[in-house]
């Protein structure tokens, strides 16, 4: 099944008001709860990612859900919300698996390697870094304090960390993980028109 099953575009054609993560919040609160079933919709999916990738499934299904959110703010109206994001899920499984195929390969060949003497490469990459210095630095102090904390660790560590963030800012861990994804969206937003790039289909 790809991401298009379960889905039919937007009667209107147009794109919803709003931010995407609202707009998926909204597409939710249609199905009751919108805080349980987005709670429900992450939980699934990081069970799915789990079977798979267990080292990346909470990132990967972030991934998925904010995929999700922007199509369904683009117009694409979703019969399913749980098959269409699994259908999503499929592909963000493949495309990791594709990624650690080729890092291992890296790792196997050092001529498939990035040439450290690349210049064009280097410039790239530094291009990327200082346009997301810029969007941190934009979002703010407080903004870029809760990012860099949020994605600090890996694995158990991770998890702890986050419980200790939401707690210092006397906020659930839901609404935590809300707000980082927010934010994310946020400065993914800003590198992309920084570096004129367009949005990926």
């Amino acid at each position: 099944m790809n991401e298009r099953e379960g889905a039919a575009p937007h009667a209107s054609g147009r794109p919803l008001p709003g931010a995407p993560f609202d707009a998926l919040l909204r597409r939710l609160r249609s199905d009751g709860s919108e805080a349980l079933a987005y709670e429900a919709l992450r939980r699934r999916l990081i069970q799915f990612f789990r079977l798979h990738i267990p080292a990346e499934a909470e990132d990967l299904a972030d991934v998925t859900l904010d995929r999700l959110a922007r199509k369904i703010h683009e117009g694409t109206d979703v019969t399913s919300v749980p098959l269409y994001a699994l259908g999503i899920a499929r592909m963000v499984l493949h495309e990791a698996r594709a990624r650690g195929a080729k890092r291992r390969a890296a790792e196997m060949d050092p001529t498939l390697a990035p040439d450290p003497g690349d210049a064009e490469s280097d410039a790239a990459e530094e291009a990327v870094l200082a346009a997301l210095s810029r969007c941190l630095d934009q979002a703010g102090a407080s903004a870029r304090a809760l990012i860099l904390a949020y994605y600090r660790a890996d694995g158990a560590g991770r998890i702890a960390i986050r419980q200790q963030l939401a707690d210092e800012l006397s906020i659930s861990l839901n609404a935590l993980r809300n707000r980082a994804l927010r934010l994310r969206e946020t400065l993914e937003n800003c590198v992309r028109e920084r570096m004129g790039w367009s949005r990926e289909p």
